[in-house]
């Protein structure tokens, strides 16, 4: 199993170096992690930090500990802040992508009613958490892809404009990634923010994409631990943030950036060290390397499993991903097939539900999603599993 594979099929894309280090440097496993999207694995190095900073914790008090590795949460936010996109003091840490959404919603400037422009393919627990708030639901128009029509959302942003325009980068179902560079240039054209749910997208794809609004977690992509997610705002938004001081905040970082307000003074600190290790660690690797190979990979993926007997690929939208997701076409129950995978072959997928795009899914889907470290004796594993499992 993945233990013993080899990495020959590598050496002529030129990304071998970047495959070798992100397998040397994790811990062994005799499981296959075709599951980066749900919990990237997560380096030897990483785990360590979040250890330390844990049995600092238990030795000399968590908020001893905490101001102790101070200077490496701020390293590890400035170098986020490049990732997104937006100036150090516009992220904050805080304890999942869907808690940075909640913040989000209530510390921007919006009222009940106030319309927010989302495409089919949006994220059903977002779609949820913007009615809970009370804002009213636009479709915008996409092409055949799923990708946003970027004609049609000119049009609405002079015609019918939102309170914002919200956009997941990466789709979670499939391999589907938005142009949101581009829309951010027309939204910013007309002052209209543009929100991306970034969850799929840091450490997948480049996210650097001129959004006023940012979110994601560290566990998927960039490989880092638990319960540890990141919001980013752009400087231009922050004067509009309604943000209450919580007790205890210096007025130092107050001035500094109203964004860092958003973090709780109670959090998993040891988590957010070890994730400002792995983001060190995906620094290092090369960002656009890390994007070539996991659009490598994906496509990989997509290629061997094409005509499997009992499964039919999605198609990518064009753009690169390292996300595939393939539907039963013999009647398979897909829970059951992941969980025989798991059982029988030691291979680790994603049963997706309707309910992770609730406008768009109209049946499970398995999800495969490896990382750069993905051999292609992996995939034949894989494809030799799944006619079993058909």
């Amino acid at each position: 199993m993945p233990g013993g594979r080899g990495g020959a099929e590598t050496a002529g894309t030129g990304l071998a170096a970047v495959w070798q280090r992100w397998r040397d440097h994790r811990p062994a496993t005799q499981l296959l992690h075709l599951y980066s999207a749900a919990a990237g694995r997560s380096s030897a190095a990483t785990l360590e930090a979040s250890a330390a900073v844990a049995a600092r914790e238990a030795a000399v008090g968590a908020s001893t500990a905490a101001a102790e590795v101070g200077p490496a949460l701020d390293t590890g936010r400035a170098e986020l802040a490049r990732l997104l996109g937006v100036k150090p003091g516009g992220v904050a840490f805080v304890g999942s992508a869907t808690a940075a959404l909640e913040s989000l919603l209530s510390a921007w400037p919006l009222r009940p009613g106030d319309s927010v422009g989302v495409v089919p393919s949006e994220w059903g627990p977002n779609l949820a958490a913007f009615e809970r708030h009370g804002l009213r639901l636009v479709a915008l128009a996409v092409h055949g892809d799923g990708s946003i029509d970027l004609q049609g959302l000119a049009a609405v942003l002079t015609t019918d404009r939102p309170a914002f325009v919200h956009l997941t980068q990466v789709a979670s179902h499939r391999p589907l990634v938005q142009p949101v560079g581009a829309a951010a240039v027309l939204c910013r054209a007309a002052g209209v923010p543009l929100w991306v749910d970034a969850a799929q997208a840091i450490g997948h794809v480049d996210t650097a994409c001129g959004a006023d609004v940012l979110y994601a977690t560290g566990r998927k992509w960039l490989t880092g631990p638990p319960d540890v997610g990141l919001l980013a705002v752009a400087d231009r938004w922050w004067d509009a943030l309604r943000i209450r001081s919580p007790q205890g905040s210096s007025d130092e970082l107050e001035r500094e950036s109203p964004v860092r307000l958003l973090e709780s003074r109670d959090a998993a600190i040891s988590g957010r060290a070890g994730l400002c290790v792995a983001v060190g660690e995906y620094q290092d690797a090369g960002p656009e390397k890390v994007w070539q190979r996991l659009g490598e990979v994906g496509s990989l993926t997509r290629e061997l499993l094409t005509g499997l007997p009992g499964w039919a690929v999605l198609e990518a939208n064009g753009a690169p991903s390292a996300i595939t997701a393939v539907r039963a076409t013999s009647g398979q129950d897909i829970r059951e097939t992941r969980a025989r995978l798991l059982a029988a072959h030691g291979i680790v997928t994603t049963a997706a539900e309707q309910d992770r795009a609730p406008w768009e899914m109209t049946e499970p889907l398995l999800r495969i999603s490896p990382h750069v470290d993905c051999a292609v004796e992996d995939l034949l594993l894989l494809h030799e599993a799944l006619i079993a499992a058909a």
